[in-house]
This record gives structure tokens, C-alpha cells and sequence, in this order.
């Protein structure tokens, strides 16, 4: 019996990407001393194994398949490309800096915001239910079963993107609390200074 190619292809490599997400963002939170910082990182990381294994899982029971990463950079597109770029990034890096943190925050927020669209988007068309009607009768896979895993994929998605958008007010804030306690001189009403003076002083002096 023919595999359903197209659908396979699709779990497979939705799969793979998000085992690199995984991988980033473990390695990202590796590299961050803030606890709670480090704490969202690792919930997301974890997150995004979870997914990828609940796809490839989708994806044996429906036959498998020879599909290596390589081959799915022009499957996934800009989110694949995106995480391979932000791998280099912080690859040379010891440690991550709170300026960095919050730059890869906002990029983060982006890529988990196409994560989310793309199920969605699948969710949402007729492609889902043409692939299940595809494999249904071979594989005995429903359709509703299939929209409700990436409807948990999908919240989790927006979860992310919460968790990434508190991580940015919380770097945000914790910046301007390090701008106002530098030490420092600041001069008040300096037209005072050029007064005489009081008596007392110079009597004390003498």
C-alpha cells in the first residue's frame, strides 16, 4: 500500500524542527544565570520535545518515513532557517546577557507565532481532512483525533509566546531597576553653590 507522502513529509519534518527547538532553547537556558528566566526557557524546551515526539509518533502510525533534516529545510521554510540562525548566535556564546535575552525573546516570539499559525492554518482548511481521508481507511487514523493533538500543540504554542512576552517585561524592568540603584552624582539646585557661606562656618573653622 502506498504511504501518504504528503502528510508523512509534513509530521516528519514538524517533527525534526521542533527536536531543534528543543535543542535551542536548552542550550539557551544553559547559558542563563536568571532563575526565572532560565525556568520559562526550560518550559518551553520541554515543550517543544513533547511535540516533536507526539508527531513522529503520528507519524509511524501511519506508516513512517526515510525523511532526513537535511532534506526538510525546504519542507518548513523560514521557521527551520530561523532556528538554525539562532543556534549560531548564541553557539560562541558562554553566557547570555540580559541585552541579548531580550533581543532573542522577541525572535523567539515571532518563530513561536509561526509555529502556532502553521497548525492552525492546517487545522483550520480542508488539508487535514483531505490527508485523513487519505490515510483514514488504510490507517485507521480520525480526523477529529488529529485536530484535537494539534489543538494541544497549538495552545501550547500560545503559551510560549505568553511566556516569551513576560520574559521580555521582566528583562525590561529589571534593566530599568539597574539604571535607577548605579551609583552616581546627581547635582541639585547647583545655583547653590555659588552662595557664601553661613557665619557658623567659618566660626567653627577658626
Amino acid at each position: 500500500m502506498k504511504k501518504p507522502e504528503g502528510i508523512v513529509g509534513f509530521l516528519k519534518c514538524s517533527s525534526f524542527l521542533e527536536q531543534e527547538t528543543y535543542l535551542f532553547y536548552q542550550s539557551l537556558a544553559d547559558k542563563v544565570d536568571i532563575p526565572l528566566v532560565k525556568s520559562m526557557l526550560l518550559h518551553i524546551a520541554f515543550d517543544s520535545q513533547k511535540h516533536s515526539a507526539i508527531l513522529n509518533g503520528m507519524c509511524e502510525s501511519i506508516g513512517g518515513s526515510n525523511i532526513k533534516p537535511k532534506d526538510c529545510e525546504k519542507r518548513t521554510g523560514l521557521a527551520w532557517r530561523t532556528i538554525e540562525d539562532l543556534k549560531r548566535e548564541i553557539s560562541s556564546e558562554k553566557k547570555i546577557h540580559k541585552e541579548t535575552l531580550s533581543s532573542l525573546a522577541k525572535k523567539l516570539a515571532v518563530l513561536e507565532s509561526n509555529f502556532g499559525e502553521e497548525y492552525f492554518v492546517l487545522v483550520q482548511m480542508k488539508t487535514l481532512e483531505y490527508m485523513t481521508k487519505e490515510i483514514n481507511e488504510i490507517y485507521n487514523v480520525q480526523l477529529q483525533d488529529m485536530k484535537e493533538i494539534f489543538e494541544v500543540i497549538i495552545r501550547d504554542e500560545e503559551t510560549h509566546k505568553e511566556l516569551l512576552s513576560k520574559m521580555q517585561r521582566f528583562l525590561s524592568k529589571d534593566e530599568k531597576k539597574t539604571e535607577e540603584t548605579k551609583p552616581g552624582f546627581k547635582y541639585q539646585n547647583p545655583d547653590a553653590w555659588s552662595k557664601p557661606l553661613p557665619d557658623s562656618v567659618y566660626e567653627n573653622a577658626t
